[in-house]
């Protein structure tokens, strides 16, 4: 079995590959990535990069004349994307081309190939406008509506990205019977994950003791990235999840006032925390509805957020 995973040295992408070496010793793995992050993903030593069944692959995916260098395989995991959301709103060009156009060569190059299943990885961010005027239910489940209320705002550089993704997918799926699973991720975390996400802000700013914290009221679910992983392989390898749409996320809501709490004292931290308003369009509350990741595909997640955030220490 021949497995690719693009976007292979960012934060869900690392472990991914490092679990798919443990979990499948007998297949062949391609990392792909631009050269510059291949190049900083060797330096890291988050691998043992002598692995033989691994082959890291510096393939700039905006290029189609680079996409024709990758290799036939089984199952594409389709990782690769700018993310973060202060970038949404700095690079929103940047944000938006490294979705979907890497998405959209992906498919071309693979859709008359013997690919047994693109897994693609979406964004709880598609439907994320939608739930403050009531549309879609809390918890929210993968039939939710889908959409944003301002498409001027450059927040849905990202989302707006995910969501044609998820359309060119579906597309390919009807027109040449490409298999799919699309994952909808909902704040997942971990360590040694980049910056311009809640949490690893947060802490990168308190060790400096800076103590601030946006968007005190909003509510999230987060999730392990251990979990994560987990839940993706579920996927990815479940018949059930074939041709469809899976949230995977926790349905432990909590505001972001209690989760710097939790940080401040998992921590030891003491200090005043500095309050600030949430980024244009935030939503107020997002939390996935996990039934069918529970039920049907037996997913069992192993840490609470409390597990999880001491898991960040040292």
């Amino acid at each position: 079995m021949k497995i690719l995973v693009t976007g292979c040295s960012g934060d869900i992408g690392k472990y991914l590959i490092k679990r798919l070496l443990e979990q499948y010793p007998d297949c062949l793995i391609f990392g792909v990535d631009r050269p510059v992050q291949i190049e900083k993903f060797k330096l890291s030593n988050f691998l043992d990069l002598e692995e033989k069944k691994l082959s890291l692959l510096p393939i700039d995916l905006l290029d189609i004349n680079e996409i024709k260098k990758l290799p036939d395989v089984d199952y594409i995991f389709h990782l690769a994307a700018i993310n973060g959301t202060s970038l949404f709103y700095e690079i929103p060009w940047d944000v938006y081309i490294n979705s979907i156009q890497p998405t959209i060569n992906l498919l071309d190059y693979y859709k008359n190939r013997s690919l047994k299943r693109f897994i693609y990885t979406s964004s709880s961010e598609v439907y994320a406008s939608l739930t403050d005027l009531g549309v879609n239910s809390i918890p929210t489940s993968e039939s939710a509506a889908v959409g944003f209320l301002d498409v001027t705002n450059p927040r849905w550089s990202y989302g707006g990205a995910k969501l044609s993704g998820e359309l060119a997918l579906i597309a390919a799926s009807k027109q040449y019977g490409l298999e799919f699973s699309i994952i909808r991720y909902h704040n997942i975390y971990g360590k040694d994950m980049s910056l311009n996400h809640v949490i690893p802000d947060f802490i990168e700013r308190a060790k400096k003791g800076i103590f601030v914290l946006n968007g005190s009221d909003n509510i999230r679910s987060f999730l392990y990235i251990d979990d994560a992983i987990d839940a993706t392989i579920l996927v990815a390898s479940s018949e059930k999840a074939a041709n469809r749409i899976v949230n995977i996320g926790s349905s432990e809501m909590v505001t972001m006032r209690k989760l710097s709490d939790k940080l401040m004292k998992t921590f030891g931290w003491a200090g005043v925390v500095i309050e600030n308003s949430a980024p244009e369009g935030s939503t107020l509350i997002r939390c996935p509805d996990i039934k069918f990741l529970c039920n049907e595909l037996g997913f069992k997640q192993k840490y609470n957020l409390d597990d999880g955030i001491k898991q960040l220490i040292g």
